[in-house]
């Protein structure tokens, strides 16, 4: 870096040899100024902002001083005529190719950026989730207890926290944030950082908890101990992206820089792999992206995925169509500031994905066009058009701050999920200070049909009844999670709740299964005359859950007066 950083700053003084030549001794100490600026600007360029050593990162930040320098100097020190004319036609094409590159070769390679996000649309539904990893936990939340257990850390006013995470470790969720310098000075008292902290995903009541994990080089850090400077002095040709924390299965905590290169002159980044980080030595291993290890849940970057999705949405036709015609042009969900525009989302798997749905173009959209999946490891994008006139995002949180007006309670951005083989919203409730009040699923094609909980297992029963009985015209392919059977038997036991003066919810038990069958009057009113003995015949939903919700019901011993025909 020293090299670039010297050799680059020459760059910055007198291009023209006959004003070497004739210069008094004013002119050497204009010359020494524009050096030291020279270095400035180097050192910035090198040491702050870590650019890649590539012929194009040279040329894309020094190109523009030579042509300034040029321009300038022509004016007052070129000494002759022809010498002053081939300086500013230099400078001026170099001027013009900078324009160029940066105003009008973006318009021209639009429809390249969307050919190489390489999506695969399909129309089959959203995998089933695994409704025991559902995070239920948003950001805010997760952050509001962190921020509780860093302030019991030991000389916590040296420290603050780096970015929330959330990752898998032992197949569990958690969120994860660093534990980071709170400035030079703190850096320059301290020695290490003490660790992480982490708090479950999953379960809103788990407490927030400090892994011991001393970490000398972090992003926080400074000069020779910074992560990235580091990196870049081993690897001085490749595009370093962002680091991404990663603690392997066992908690030990490591970063995941994402490297690559460049193309379309800088415009496009290709993600090649991670470099694996260990943060308490300093010690840095280069992964292609096939080759890198299991526990590395994210190889691409948030701000990768959003270029991408934005690429897929708005240039299938080129740009003018993005801002004109508009034919076949779809955004991402835009939330409000500070919020992700995409959110990590984990499948049956325990893969992580980049997901968020997309919209028309246009103000006040309120339902989907698609939705799209990116796999974090690999890149490949997913988007799913089944979900086409579908609630978006937004819509959804809108149901929320409906649902809960007169306490203000708010939903981050929702994640979708196939919950019970139906397109579902997941939605963390919140109240003013960030503070989890419940979780609410509400279906994706009837905002109308939604349940909330204080805890996941209780919005997910109520969901399940909810969708049984409430949602109409329910054409959804049963999934290997939410299969449709058939049953009969003898009940042996009846339990009523009157839930309000028009409708009773009437649970049930029959002879050799062990599940609770629910009813609801409201949909079958002979339900109430229900008693232990009567032989009854039903289908409900296969969830592999103890509380399930009936599809059709048939109390056989009231000669048929108790039959509802099957849903439509």
């Amino acid at each position: 870096m020293l090299l670039f950083t010297i050799l680059f700053s020459l760059l910055f003084l007198t291009l023209y040899p006959s004003a070497w030549k004739h210069g008094g001794k004013g002119f050497y100490w204009v010359q020494l100024l524009r050096w030291v600026a020279g270095l400035l600007y180097s050192a910035w360029t090198f040491y702050v902002k870590l650019v890649d050593q590539t012929p194009e990162a040279m040329l894309a930040n020094f190109a523009w001083i030579v042509a300034v320098s040029l321009l300038i100097d022509s004016l007052w020190l070129a000494s002759g005529k022809w010498e002053r004319r081939i300086g500013q036609l230099t400078s001026v094409a170099i001027l013009l190719g900078v324009a160029y590159f940066l105003l009008i070769y973006p318009i021209t390679i639009a429809q390249d950026q969307y050919e190489f996000v390489d999506a695969k649309v399909s129309k089959e539904k959203l995998e089933p989730m695994n409704e025991k990893h559902l995070p239920v936990v948003p950001r805010e939340y997760a952050e509001y207890k962190i921020e509780k257990v860093l302030g019991k850390v030991k000389n916590y006013f040296f420290y603050d926290l780096g970015e929330l995470a959330i990752q898998k470790i032992d197949n569990q969720l958690y969120w994860v944030a660093p534990i980071e310098y709170k400035g030079f000075f703190k850096w320059w008292q301290g020695d290490t950082v003490p660790g992480y902290i982490r708090v479950s995903a999953e379960d809103q009541r788990a407490t927030a908890e400090v892994v011991k994990a001393r970490m000398k080089y972090v992003p926080s850090a400074w000069l020779g101990e910074n992560l990235y400077r580091r990196v870049r002095a081993q690897y001085p040709d490749v595009v370093l992206m962002n680091a991404s924390f990663e603690p392997d299965e066992k908690g030990k905590p490591y970063y995941a820089v994402s490297y690559g290169s460049y193309e379309k002159y800088r415009r496009v980044r290709d993600v090649e792999g991670v470099i694996l980080f260990d943060p308490s030595n300093g010690e840095m291993k280069k992964y292609a992206r096939n080759k890198v290890p299991a526990f590395v849940d994210q190889v691409i970057p948030a701000d990768v995925a959003i270029e991408r999705n934005q690429w897929f949405g708005k240039y299938k036709h080129g740009f003018l169509n993005s801002l004109f015609g508009k034919r076949d042009v779809h955004i991402p969900t835009e939330w409000d500031e500070g919020e992700d525009e995409v959110i990590a989302a984990f499948d049956r798997s325990m893969r992580m994905h980049w997901v968020t749905d997309h919209t028309r173009d246009e103000e006040d959209a309120g339902s989907m066009v698609g939705y799209t999946m990116m796999d974090s490891r690999t890149g490949k994008i997913t988007y799913y058009t089944g979900v086409d006139g579908l609630l978006n995002g937004s819509s959804a949180a809108n149901v929320v701050s409906k649902t809960f007006k007169e306490k203000q309670w708010e939903a981050p951005a929702p994640i979708l999920y196939n919950v019970y083989g139906e397109n579902t919203w997941v939605l963390p409730v919140l109240d003013g200070n960030d503070v989890f009040r419940k979780v609410m699923l509400v279906n994706a094609r009837d905002e109308k049909v939604y349940a909330y909980g204080d805890t996941k297992r209780e919005a997910l029963n109520k969901y399940q009844y909810a969708i049984s009985t409430n949602l109409e015209n329910d054409e959804a392919t049963p999934t290997n999670q939410s299969e449709q059977k058939k049953e009969k038997g003898k009940v042996i036991a009846v339990y009523k709740d009157r839930i309000s003066e028009e409708n009773v919810v009437v649970q049930f038990l029959i002879e050799g299964n062990d599940k609770i069958f629910t009813v609801n009057s409201s949909k079958f009113p002979y339900a109430v005359f229900l008693e232990k003995g009567h032989k009854v015949a039903f289908s409900y939903l296969e969830t592999k859950e103890k509380v399930v919700a009936v599809k059709t019901f048939q109390n056989e011993s009231l000669d048929n007066k108790g039959k509802k025909k099957k849903d439509e």
